[in-house]
């Protein structure tokens, strides 16, 4: 059974056009997240912030199999999530780093991107489906799914509002980035 039996639209996208559209998204938000992620390698107490965020709920002890990209295409060929909602996960992301001074890694960056993705379907989109479907996609429990949510949701303090100017901000700032045809 395919994760998209009985839900949602065909895994195939209408156009050419379309599937370069996103993939374009998907490979900026890499390059972004791919350079906050060195950044942070650099900063002055990586390794201090690393073993502080060991125990939590987002922190994996193996860096996963999959790049960020083949994640994020794993992630939008199951959810056909809408360009403006990728935005606001990664809009989400940005909170969550902010408000409560997590640091990007390896370890825990994957679980972010889905969780932030998942919320940002629930923001932004109509249709929504169950927790086994998103469990499914991200390679997680039900429990592990709802724990990580649960978490993502008190570290961002509920704070689920996008302003249209601040959506429009990250909006022109990822379409100003230039980037290869695959990072």
């Amino acid at each position: 059974m395919s994760l998209k039996s009985g839900y949602g639209k065909s895994t195939d996208l209408n156009t050419t056009e379309e599937l370069q559209i996103n993939e374009s998204l998907l490979n900026k938000i890499t390059k972004i997240l791919s350079i906050v992620l060195e950044e942070n390698k650099t900063s002055d107490n990586y390794k201090e912030k690393l073993s502080l965020q060991k125990n939590m709920s987002f922190t994996s002890y193996n860096k996963p199999s999959l790049s960020i990209i083949q994640y994020l295409y794993r992630i939008q060929n199951y959810t056909e999530a809408e360009d403006n909602t990728i935005i606001i996960a990664l809009m989400y992301i940005d909170r969550l780093c902010e408000i409560s001074s997590l640091l990007l890694t390896p370890y825990n960056i994957h679980r972010i991107i889905f969780v932030s993705i998942l919320l940002a379907i629930k923001y932004n989109e109509d249709i929504c489906f169950g927790f086994d479907f998103y469990a499914k996609i991200g390679g997680i429990s039900i429990c592990e799914l709802k724990k990580l949510e649960r978490d993502f949701v008190c570290l961002i303090r509920f704070k689920f509002y996008i302003d249209k100017s601040e959506f429009d901000n990250y909006k022109s700032y990822i379409n100003d980035i230039e980037c290869d045809e695959k990072n």
